[in-house]
């Protein structure tokens, strides 16, 4: 049984279709890639899944329980957390700072898992490899750096679900790297996550699913060795990707 389900989804804005009949899932402790071209949809249906829009149709389940019509605050508490396309970080505070504030925060409606902040902040930083960067401004880091303390700030909620939405945009093919086993290394603990990211190279890397979304459909879903040899992804993605 999958750990999130979307079933039917759809979002309309006036008469312009941006979801059509959506359905994706993703299992606990794997990743699950969401791909395809700018425009498709995704970061509307993280917006959806997240609740900060309320599809016009369909249903989101999380561990079989259905989340659609509930606030964003509460699909927080029920453990689902997500990364930003543009960063969302508070820039009058170090890189410290904004992992612990949403340690700080969980604390407040937690029941019975309440964490150290401080601890738990340290523990985040190492694992991300942001020790030797805490104590600086975060505005003053790279934005590689700084998609990483926005995932470090989703990480301290103790999500079931992590929703990355282009967390590699502004790392070099090095960090890339690290940042693959570092995702590995989550799914290893037990974590979804749901990804989507123009690396193409990386999600055939670490997903062990890919879903792809072309005009606000699914037009594809399958192990990343299917999605490579499938003629309409490639029509409508690989094919301009690769040729980039």
């Amino acid at each position: 049984m999958a750990l999130l389900e979307c079933r039917g989804v759809g979002m309309r804005f006036g008469g312009a279709v941006a979801l059509y009949n959506v359905d994706v899932s993703a299992r606990a402790g794997a990743i699950t890639g969401l791909i395809g071209p700018n425009g498709a949809g995704k970061t509307t249906l993280f917006n959806c899944i997240t609740g900060l829009l309320q599809p016009t149709s369909g249903t989101i389940e999380l561990e079989g329980r259905e989340i659609t019509g509930l606030a964003p605050f509460k699909r927080a508490r029920w453990g689902v957390a997500r990364t930003f396309q543009r960063l969302e970080l508070f820039t009058s505070l170090s890189v410290r700072e904004n992992i612990r504030v949403a340690g700080d925060i969980r604390n407040r409606w937690a029941r019975g898992a309440r964490v150290d902040p401080r601890a738990e902040t340290d523990h985040v930083l190492q694992l991300l490899g942001l020790t030797a960067l805490a104590d600086r401004d975060v505005a003053e880091i790279p934005t590689g750096m700084a998609r990483r303390v926005e995932m470090g700030r989703a990480l301290m909620t103790r999500p079931k679900i992590l929703l990355l939405d282009e967390p590699a945009s502004g790392q070099d093919e090095r960090e890339t790297e690290e940042f693959g086993e570092l995702l590995l290394h989550l799914c290893d603990e037990g974590t979804a996550i749901l990804l989507v990211e123009h690396d193409v190279s990386l999600v055939m890397k670490v997903c062990s699913l890919i879903q792809v979304l072309d005009f606000g459909s699914i037009i594809a879903a399958g192990t990343p060795a299917e999605i490579q040899t499938d003629q309409a992804v490639l029509d409508a993605y690989l094919g301009e990707e690769q040729k980039a």
